[in-house]
């Protein structure tokens, strides 16, 4: 990452990448999805109970991951991904992205992430996929 250094923030879960001098480069944050996430009920085709369903503790829900323009292709992302759900107790991670962002598609896919549906977060919202990551040693029957 060339001069920038990732430490996890203090909220349920958020990282800042910053430059050895301090300048912020990139960030992450996330938390636990409650059982009641409205997050499934938005989707425009709904998905088996099996991989909606929700208990506190089950996902991760990530919500924003962004790397500043001069900062890109420098794996700055990649780095406060890993370091925002490293240690998670999660056995996934879920998030939205926008279609036609497709180098941050590129990216969430070669981390291991899975599209599973579409939905519009919120009424007049673009379409968004919703991709999930299984995090490794989690029970992938459970996705």
């Amino acid at each position: 990452m060339s001069g920038a250094a990732v430490r996890p923030g203090r909220a349920d879960r958020a990282v800042l990448a910053r430059t050895d001098g301090g300048e912020p480069v990139g960030m992450a944050y996330g938390y636990p999805l409650p059982a009641s996430a409205g997050w499934w009920d938005t989707l425009i085709m709904p998905v088996p109970d099996r991989v909606s369903r929700e208990d506190g503790h089950r996902t991760f829900g990530l919500f924003e991951l962004a790397v500043r323009p001069a900062w890109r292709g420098q794996r700055v992302a990649t780095a406060v991904h890993h370091a925002l759900v490293d240690g998670l107790t999660q056995e996934r991670v879920l998030l939205n992205t926008r279609p036609e962002a497709e180098a941050a598609g590129r990216a969430y896919r070669s981390w291991g992430y899975e599209k599973v549906g579409e939905n519009r977060p919120w009424t007049g919202a673009a379409l968004h996929d919703v991709l999930i990551l299984v995090l490794t040693g989690k029970n992938p029957a459970t996705r």
